[in-house]
């Protein structure tokens, strides 16, 4: 099983904060990106197990508001971090219940640059609904991590009795939602740098709803759908903790 710390794969540069949900996960020491999250509101982020392992507050920075990584902004507010809270029962085998939730020390200020994204409706699926998943992944599998512009990948989200068939040697769980670029899956994906970060879903009327967190797959674009953290399935823990935290 090959973990993506992730690029997009076959993406479209986004434009500037087209994605104000959008975070880049750093380590403090370099600066250096190494996954992605969500804003969900003003003190949280939602991002995977998988990148937050092993890492603790101190060493863990937040930029938010951010697209090009080379250029000077004067949005991208880095924030430092109070917790992290990582699902207890996350299996690194399996990569089942990959989630994890940050708490900001202080609050993010939210604007037209930067912005929660919503949650989704835990009862609904949203099997072949058109989705997209942001990030500043690697462009190719193996690529050398990270693309200075934000990119995203339009994607579809697929039933997950199909991405268990082609998965012949790894198991698709409930928690779990993949997605494909329906081309023989070897056009659009998640990559490398993308893990953490959103597959987001517009509901028409221009809201978008986080029904993933980028996870895990073999590849990248390389004939296996893309398997993300469905978000719906964890949505009661990720609120039993920012209520009780």
């Amino acid at each position: 099983m090959e973990l993506p710390p992730g690029k997009i794969v076959g993406g479209i540069e986004a434009r500037p904060y087209e994605f104000p949900w959008q975070v880049s996960v750093r380590r403090k020491s370099s600066d250096s990106h190494f996954c992605g999250g969500s804003i969900i509101n003003d003190h949280w982020v939602v991002c995977a197990a998988h990148c937050m392992q092993g890492e603790s507050p101190n060493v863990v920075s937040l930029v938010v508001g951010e697209h090009n990584r080379s250029a000077a902004s004067t949005v991208r507010p880095t924030h430092d971090v109070n917790s992290i809270f990582d699902k207890v029962n996350y299996d690194p085998r399996t990569l089942e219940n990959d989630v994890s939730v940050i708490k900001t020390a202080i609050a993010i200020t939210l604007d037209i640059n930067v912005g929660p994204i919503c949650a989704p409706d835990p009862a609904y699926d949203y099997v072949y609904r058109k989705s997209q998943c942001s990030g500043w992944g690697t462009i190719n599998s193996g690529g050398i991590c990270c693309p200075a512009v934000l990119r995203y990948a339009p994607l579809n989200v697929t039933y997950n009795e199909f991405c268990d068939e082609k998965y012949t040697s790894e198991s698709i769980y409930d928690d779990m939602i993949c997605a494909t670029d329906n081309t023989g899956m070897t056009d659009r994906d998640s990559c490398q740098g993308d893990s953490g970060g959103p597959l987001s879903v517009n509901d028409g009327s221009g809201i978008f709803s986080l029904v993933g967190i980028v996870s895990w797959g073999i590849g990248c674009a390389s004939g296996y759908p893309g398997v993300y953290s469905r978000v719906g399935f964890h949505a009661g823990w990720i609120t039993d903790i920012i209520t009780n935290n």
